[in-house]
């Protein structure tokens, strides 16, 4: 689509929400300014989330490796999956995308890497009670339920790295599906890029930045402020809460010129789709080399597909993609 998605804010000044009770920033220099500001510490919309805890950055260092470790220890088998996976999928009627490959492409990831011997179905349940406060970080009954369901998550794991352990089940079960149902509809929207890609594979791992930065599913953060703050042009309270509009961010022109349309030849690897800085997300290279995959079982059967009704969201201010994708062949 050509046209820029009239619910991501446009690219602009720092501005007060009062209705979010927060410093909006829209602009790709502010966002990325404030991911990296070390004053800007992790919040919910409300205020609340604890600062940085000691030992912060030691736990990253030890999640890091962590992830880099289940890249390495990749299974052969899952790649081919994703292929036979939508190969099986009938030609003869329509078929949703999320249901029937994107969500169960990345249960089967999530299985396979972190809980070969879990109940998936009860895990699957808590996680996406952790996603919709994720996705609604406003909404208290839900932050309340999603605090329950880490702790249960937590206790599915074991080790100082269990809170990573949940992190990572969480992006690969719940974010990473939102992920594709987004990249898959811009690719449906765009037949040519669609072609493209199909065309020539080995555009794949730039398609998938080009794809994070166009149709990432985060929306928007929000941050604290621990100390006084001079961002974007305002000066921001001690105390004050700042909503970093990721989604607008990567759509600023003066950063990514066209930015509505898809150019897997921009180089968008700078796109904050997975954050920035010293909060960046630790599991972004294993929902990378997961999306790849799924996306190229995509491409070879769906990249002539056809759209059947309108596309219902789920989600919310933060988090927002596709509930289903009828398509047709």
């Amino acid at each position: 689509m050509n046209t820029h998605p009239s619910d991501i804010p446009v690219p602009g000044p720092a501005r007060f929400d009062d209705e979010l009770e927060a410093w909006v920033l829209t602009s790709y220099a502010d966002v990325r300014a404030a991911l990296r500001e070390p004053r800007l510490t992790a919040s919910g919309a409300r205020g609340g989330g604890d600062l940085d805890r000691a030992g912060h950055l030691e736990f990253r260092a030890a999640a890091a490796a962590a992830a880099a470790g289940m890249l390495d220890g990749w299974p052969a088998g899952l790649e081919p999956a994703a292929r036979d996976m939508a190969r099986a999928l009938p030609a003869e009627r329509p078929v949703d995308l999320v249901s029937e490959l994107a969500g169960p492409w990345s249960a089967e990831v999530a299985k396979r890497l972190l809980c070969p011997g879990s109940d998936m179905a009860r895990m699957a349940t808590l996680a996406g009670e952790v996603f919709a406060a994720a996705a609604e970080p406003g909404d208290e009954a839900l932050q309340a339920r999603a605090a329950q369901a880490t702790l249960e998550l937590a206790r599915a794991f074991s080790g100082e790295l269990a809170a990573f352990h949940v992190q990572a089940f969480v992006a690969l079960s719940e974010t990473l599906p939102c992920f594709l149902a987004n990249a898959w509809l811009a690719l449906l929207n765009d037949p040519a890029s669609a072609a493209m890609l199909r065309a020539e594979p080995g555009l794949m791992a730039a398609a998938i930045e080009e794809l994070l930065r166009h149709s990432g599913p985060a929306r928007a953060q929000f941050r604290r402020a621990t100390g006084e703050v001079a961002l974007g042009g305002v000066t921001i309270a001690q105390g004050g809460r700042v909503a970093l509009m990721l989604a607008a961010a990567n759509r600023d022109p003066e950063q990514f010129p066209e930015p509505d349309r898809l150019d897997f030849g921009r180089g968008a690897a700078r796109h904050l789709a997975f954050g920035d800085g010293p909060h960046a997300c630790i599991g972004g290279a294993l929902v990378r080399a997961a999306a790849a995959a799924a996306t190229a079982g995509f491409i070879e059967c769906f990249a002539g597909a056809h759209l059947q009704g309108p596309v219902e969201w789920r989600g919310g201010f933060a988090i927002r993609a596709p509930a289903s994708l009828l398509v047709s062949r």
